[in-house]
């Protein structure tokens, strides 16, 4: 039995989404393919456009077999944690044999001569990106220019290429994740399929997350929008668009502004100690928050407000996402030298992938929850318990946002049923 393993947000699910699964169960020879997910918060530092079940639901529907949470303490975190994470995670099953990713340049030979460089840390590389930080450069820009300066027989602009899109750069984390794993798992590109990840352009039939997000925000109802739904459609499974329409018959769709009550309230909760403590804050960037505090008005404007040079808005919002979900610079130290995750939870499977359940039993290394309710005793380490509240906590934050935007009862995972297709 040969089972494929995709790291994935689906936030929503779409055309190249689809696409992708596919591609990765053929040219892997996958007779079982499941998905490490990101639960409610994604990895660009904002709440999901609509709940974990539902978008697991959009991937089963889509040809996954298994759909995993990727816990909020790592769906948020930069693309080297959320790499790792992922990767551990599916490492741990012990019955992954291929990793199947998206990027934008397929050029392994490249990726493995960037990525020996990274790995090795050596002291002229790790000189070079700390005065390159120093000038003032964000860490990504620093990164570029530090590889490009070690390989000089390597053209500068293949380099940048190739680190100056988003799935390059997680293509990038995965290989070395893997690399300093003890986990036999085969690496699988695909070539991305489609408009670019940051394009806002819903045209055609292969368009961005970015550009359906967009849409979704500017047409109202689904049902009676016309055009631009048409425009929608076109760019996803039938199933994902019964199940969009389903939500907001119900629910409304999140995005980054619907977190700047609560997150206000976060700040000024935290004011009297700084937020260095918060995962990925430094000490300069906690007196910025503090200073530029009473000038709050949004999450959106408040990101604004905070942009420099040397950082980046999605670095931004993950923080101001850490503080409000209250994600550690501890959390990240303890659980990365333990393998990131305690538990592998699951959001849904298809009843025929059976066998594959059965195969993680025997094989994980981590046990598998399938109700909250039941967590408690299966989880019998105080710490693992731990880092489950705080994942309880994020979804019961993302169900109050919810439900303060929608006008109805907040929800809480213990009221949820795994999808079972």
């Amino acid at each position: 039995m040969h089972v494929t393993g995709i790291i994935a947000e689906y936030n929503p699910f779409h055309n190249g989404h689809a696409w992708h699964l596919k591609r990765a169960k053929e040219e892997t020879g996958a007779d079982y393919v499941m998905i490490a997910m990101s639960g409610n918060f994604v990895q660009r530092g904002t709440p999901a456009l609509l709940d974990k079940y539902v978008r697991a639901e959009m991937a089963l529907s889509g040809g996954a077999d298994l759909v995993l949470e990727l816990p909020p303490v790592w769906s948020t975190a930069s693309a080297e944690y959320f790499a790792g994470a992922g990767v551990a995670l599916l490492g741990q099953l012990g019955c992954v044999h291929t990793l199947c990713y998206g990027c934008e340049t397929v050029d392994s030979d490249l990726y493995s001569v960037i990525c020996n460089q990274i790995v090795r840390e050596t002291p002229v590389y790790q000189k070079k990106l700390i005065n390159l930080l120093k000038e003032g450069y964000n860490y990504a820009k620093a990164r570029e220019r530090a590889v490009c300066e070690m390989l000089p027989d390597i053209q500068s602009s293949r380099i940048a290429q190739l680190l100056g899109h988003p799935n390059n750069i997680l293509a990038l984390e995965y290989q070395k994740a893997v690399l300093q794993s003890s986990f036999a798992m085969r690496l699988h590109p695909v070539g991305r399929a489609g408009q670019g990840y940051h394009s806002q352009e819903c045209t055609g039939r292969m368009s961005s997350a970015t550009a359906i997000r967009r849409l979704l925000r500017e047409t109202g109802n689904l049902r009676t929008a016309g055009i631009s739904a048409g425009k929608i459609i076109r760019n996803m499974p039938a199933d994902t668009w019964r199940l969009l329409c389903d939500w907001q018959d119900q629910y409304a769709f999140l995005y980054e502004e619907d977190c700047s009550q609560m997150l206000y309230y976060a700040l000024l909760a935290g004011s009297a100690d700084g937020f260095e403590s918060y995962a990925d804050c430094t000490p300069d960037f906690s007196r910025k928050i503090l200073k530029s505090l009473y000038r709050y008005t949004d999450f959106t404007d408040f990101c604004a407000q905070l942009k420099s040079k040397d950082i980046t808005h999605a670095r931004i919002r993950r923080i101001l996402l850490h503080i409000l979900l209250n994600i550690r610079q501890d959390d990240y130290t303890y659980w990365r030298s333990r393998f990131y995750v305690p538990y592998a939870r699951v959001l849904g499977f298809r009843r025929a992938s059976a066998r594959l359940l059965t195969e993680i039993k025997n094989h994980s290394a981590i046990p598998l929850i399938s109700s909250a309710a039941d967590a408690k005793n299966i989880l019998l380490n105080k710490n693992s318990i731990s880092f489950f509240a705080k994942n309880l906590f994020a979804d019961d934050v993302y169900h109050g946002i919810v439900a303060g935007k929608s006008s109805c009862p907040a929800q809480n995972e213990f009221q949820k049923q795994i999808v079972i297709l």
